[in-house]
């Protein structure tokens, strides 16, 4: 996670944002480039249009910033953005349906073993092995171990319940072990 300096850094400059620091936007830019455009590759697959998206997202947040109210809240609104542009998107080209928040098959109660980590070994078949995964399971993972949210603010991301998050998360985890347990015996 984040240091509180870190955090409080990050913080300063969303405000200073606010009242239209262009060196600050040009720090939040850099900040998230590289991570937003990772996350936006790994929902959208080879998709070309992830930099069109990734642009279309600043553009909002530029536009749409002065309204955000908690600067701390910045990280989870910038990937709701991302996620909504992306699906609609996605959508437009005909590359996936709508999106249910909830999915019959999985339970909102499943107790996710937060402990039970991958070891850093892993991590090059981890990412090979992320894009495997369905959409939901890979947005999940992503958030989750990636950009380090709680479950409480990727169930503001995914706009769906804590519950949610926590029974995807378990069967994402349990996805990615499949895939990695092929990769590693093919």
């Amino acid at each position: 996670m984040k240091n509180l300096k870190a955090r409080l850094y990050e913080q300063t400059l969303i405000l200073r944002c606010q009242t239209q620091d262009d060196a600050a936007f040009e720090e939040i830019v850099r900040l998230y480039e590289a991570p937003l455009r990772y996350f936006l590759r790994r929902i959208m697959g080879h998709d070309s249009s992830v930099d069109d998206v990734l642009q279309n997202v600043w553009l909002d947040v530029f536009r749409k910033l002065s309204e955000l109210r908690s600067p701390r809240a910045f990280p989870v609104w910038l990937y709701r953005i991302a996620r909504d542009k992306a699906f609609h998107t996605l959508r437009r080209s005909k590359r996936i349906s709508q999106l249910s928040d909830h999915d019959p098959d999985m339970p909102f109660t499943v107790q996710a073993d937060e402990q039970e980590d991958f070891s850093p070994d892993d991590a090059v078949r981890m990412h090979a092995c992320l894009e495997k995964l369905s959409l939901k399971h890979r947005e999940v993972l992503l958030l989750r171990f990636l950009e380090e949210m709680t479950y409480e603010d990727i169930a503001h991301v995914l706009t769906c319940h804590v519950g949610t998050v926590r029974s995807r998360i378990y069967y994402a985890k349990l996805a990615l072990k499949k895939e990695m347990w092929r990769a590693h015996n093919d």
